[in-house]
């Protein structure tokens, strides 16, 4: 019986949308308006941080450079031999990464040897010291294509030919990359016998022994700068700390603009509350109880929420697959554009849709729950006159 009951309620919150249609369809609108570019920051959010997460758990086992004023400094090649004969090291790679302007781009230049580039082919992996991989999306900006004679302006004395492509959807950060070999990029950036850092390769659970014997070398006391290590846990610990301050700007400033959507919605909720109060008053008279009709419109507000979830959901999916974020992808990918010219990564995950369904449903309960008590507990001919 109390389920026939629970279910009867449940058919008339399904009539009194399908009967105020103006009304439902003002505050589905105004919902989904609402929850779309929160659902949709989440899902590029979360797609970046997981696209980071993959990069760093392919790469090194440790990251070393030299400690200058607290920040990462450059490293000596001469510390390749040292790290080497510790025992659990399977290799050090020596890399170069440096920013420079290619014109009016800003570029990431990624100097290395021994390693390709993932997705690339083992010829255009190693790429020789006149030769040159460019992120697609950069040389289409350059207007370069496959042959062409490329120099930095750093050191315009040795020539490069563009090799190859990276294609951007290897990942977001190959969009405006430049890879050179090792020895080409010490010329450009004309730091001889240095790196930016060391890539240390560990045998499995020996890292942290390592990376322990690797900090005792050049200790302030030996007035040489001691090195900086970090392992792959730390730095992942850093990524996540960034993603996680981005999101929770975002997330501060959409709270803000979530209270100023409320006495809109407030406002938009009440359309045919003359109607509404009509009608609960009819209930009234007919022998409906308070609790009944507040449970009837509970009801009500929890279909409206979900359908606004649901579309706002649906459009984010469609904004982001088809429209590739443009618009919101350069809230959490710094110099991306309002256009981005590469795939923005997202990832939908069941929390998003449900977040956006309780904040759908908290602001409608904030828009009828009162007004509708209020209705109920006033006389059916107050209500009805």
């Amino acid at each position: 019986m109390a389920l026939q009951k629970h279910t009867n309620l449940f058919l008339e919150a399904v009539s009194s949308i399908l009967r105020n249609p103006g009304r439902s369809l003002v505050v589905f609108f105004c919902l989904t308006g609402v929850l779309l570019p929160f659902v949709a920051a989440l899902a590029v959010s979360q797609g970046v941080r997981a696209q980071a997460t993959v990069s760093i758990a392919a790469g090194a086992d440790l990251y070393v450079c030299r400690s200058q004023y607290g920040r990462n400094g450059p490293v000596a090649l001469s510390k390749i031999e040292r790290i080497e004969k510790i025992p659990g090291v399977i290799r050090v790679v020596p890399r170069i990464v440096g920013r420079t302007y290619l014109g009016e781009e800003l570029a990431v230049v990624v100097g290395i040897d021994a390693i390709s580039p993932e997705g690339q082919s083992e010829s255009a992996s190693q790429p020789a010291t006149n030769q040159i991989l460019f992120g697609r999306s950069l040389a289409e900006r350059l207007g370069l294509s496959k042959g062409d004679d490329f120099h930095f302006s750093l050191f315009p004395a040795l020539p490069f030919k563009v090799a190859d492509f990276l294609e951007p959807n290897l990942s977001l950060w190959s969009a405006s990359m430049v890879v050179i070999s090792f020895q080409a990029a010490a010329q450009v950036f004309k730091l001889p016998d240095m790196a930016s850092e060391l890539l240390v390769y560990c045998r499995a659970g020996t890292a942290d022994r390592v990376a322990e014997e690797l900090s005792s070398i050049g200790k302030p006391w030996d007035m040489t700068p001691p090195l900086r290590v970090q392992t792959k846990t730390l730095v992942e610990r850093y990524v996540q700390r960034g993603f996680g301050i981005q999101a929770g700007t975002f997330s501060m400033l959409y709270v803000t603009a979530f209270g100023l959507a409320i006495p809109a919605l407030l406002i938009l909720s009440g359309l045919g509350r003359g109607r509404r109060r009509q009608e609960i008053g009819i209930m009234k008279a007919t022998g409906w109880q308070t609790l009944e009709i507040m449970e009837m419109m509970v009801f009500e507000n929890i279909l409206l929420a979900l359908m606004a979830s649901l579309m706002s959901l649906t459009v984010a999916m469609l904004w982001l697959k088809l429209g590739n974020g443009i618009g919101i992808a350069q809230l959490f990918i710094s110099g991306s554009g309002l256009v981005p010219d590469f795939p923005v990564p997202s990832r939908f995950t069941p929390l998003p849709a449900l977040f956006a369904f309780l904040f759908g449903l908290v602001l409608t309960l904030l828009g009828t729950m009162v007004s509708t008590w209020r209705a109920a507990v006033t006389p059916p001919l107050t209500t009805m006159g």
